[in-house]
């Protein structure tokens, strides 16, 4: 039996940047070589483990996270379809076939240990239902985005942005970034605490299954950004459309971080892997992080440590990744503004010679500003004097704009923002900050 921690033959390596190309024939024949069987798991010692060996409050952590990788094992393997359909060589179809089937295999080994194990559900239908309450609503617009990303596939199966747009959702974010992470953390949690053996060695071998799919499409999304504008254009524009919703997958109901630290682990080791893992796969597809403004916003030049921090921040204060009412504190305005000083300087180019200021004047929380013109963009806190626009509102509800769900001219014509000023800058502010 394989323990959770030991390294299985034939796994990919998928997070290192200088990792070379794998050859299609070799990815078909290392799946050839690595089936398995999850209905031959051994489950017993995981179900007197669940019952004796861990709590009350790590039975609910587990249960948060399984309840995700069923859903979503469930999702991939019905939405991957139509990509078959979408590219181009026959080797590429061929391996996408066994991803269907690799992908089918993962729900029944997610299926069977929650049914066995955590007593959930009595056959897959009722073990799914079950599970979905516990699905957050930053995992529900992923993978409702995934849905979309798959019919468009199926209605334009020759449009090569659109298999760009599928690829990236569906390899570089939902495998790559998503379901990467969690199996890092529900592999190193079994092996450190020393249980659920059935458990750790199907999750170790879907892992490797997962090596395989995420190497694949890091090369396709490759292939399609360095051949095609518009592919990359699209493989940009889905990350920055997703990666906000992504930050609410790795978070727990409520921002209740116990969740996380029930198994031993902390939000910033989570989120600092999940970061880290994306950023290394957009720049092995031919993408650099400060060419995505999802990323520039979380600070992509800065140590990955400093970006999880931002990150948390902004899901703490329901900025990001909920549609929960905003939770602001000054934690959640530094990062907010930090973010505003990185959107600044990443528009550079689009203000060259402007010398301005913005005054942000709150109800509810210290002024801040942003001051462009110099050597970088500067934010701060206070008062200055003759702002070149002044814009006065709650913190809530630039909370709202900056996370996307307020729109801020609708917000200016609401008076929900006030605006004073020089309106010629303001009217260009969303070309400054497209934050």
């Amino acid at each position: 039996m394989a323990i959770a921690n030991e390294p299985l033959a034939g796994v990919i390596d998928i997070d290192s940047e200088a990792a070379p190309p794998i050859e299609r024939d070799r990815l078909y024949r290392l799946w050839e070589e690595g089936g398995w069987s999850a209905k031959a798991l051994d489950f017993t010692q995981d179900a007197l483990d669940w019952r004796t060996k861990i709590s009350e409050e790590q039975r609910r952590a587990a249960l948060w996270n399984y309840a995700m990788f069923l859903d979503g094992e469930e999702s991939v393997t019905v939405t991957l379809a139509p990509f078959l359909t979408a590219v181009r060589r026959p080797e590429d179809r061929v391996f996408l076939a066994t991803q269907v089937a690799d992908e089918a295999r993962h729900h029944v080994f997610f299926d069977r240990f929650l049914r066995e194990v955590c007593g959930v559900g009595h056959d897959l239908a009722t073990t799914l239902d079950a599970t979905r309450p516990s699905l957050s609503w930053g995992y529900r617009q992923v993978f409702g985005e995934l849905d979309r990303a798959s019919d468009a596939i199926r209605r334009s199966p020759r449009s090569l942005p659109a298999l760009a747009r599928g690829i990236t959702l569906y390899h570089i974010v939902v495998e790559g970034m998503l379901a990467h992470t969690g199996q890092h953390f529900l592999r190193e949690y079994g092996a450190r605490d020393q249980i659920f053996p059935g458990f750790g060695e199907g999750i170790n071998l879907v892992a490797r299954d997962e090596s395989r799919h995420i190497a694949f499409g890091i090369q396709l999304l490759r292939e399609l950004v360095s051949g095609s504008s518009a592919c990359k254009s699209a493989a940009i524009g889905t990350l920055n459309r997703v990666l906000p919703w992504a930050t609410g997958v790795f978070t727990p109901p409520g921002a209740d971080w116990s969740y996380i630290r029930a198994t031993g682990y902390t939000p910033q080791e989570v989120f600092e892997f999940g970061i880290r893992s994306v950023e290394t796969k957009v720049r092995r597809a031919g993408i650099e992080p400060s060419e995505v403004l999802g990323l520039v916003k979380l600070g992509c030049a800065n140590p990955v440590s400093e970006q999880a921090a931002r990150a948390i921040a902004l899901v703490e204060g329901a900025v990001v990744g909920t549609d929960e009412p905003p939770r602001v504190t000054e934690a959640t305005m530094d990062a907010i503004f930090a973010s505003i000083r990185d959107v600044a300087a990443w528009t550079r180019p689009r203000h060259t010679g402007l010398r301005a200021t913005i005054q942000w004047r709150f109800t509810d929380a210290r002024p801040r500003y942003l001051r462009l013109g110099g050597d970088h963009p500067e934010v701060g806190m206070g008062e200055v004097e003759e702002p070149t626009v002044m814009l006065s509102c709650a913190t809530s509800d630039w909370a709202r704009i900056v996370g996307g769900r307020l729109d801020e001219w609708q917000a200016v014509l609401t008076r929900r923002v006030r605006v004073a000023g020089d309106w010629r800058l303001a009217r260009r502010l969303s070309r400054i900050l497209p934050i």
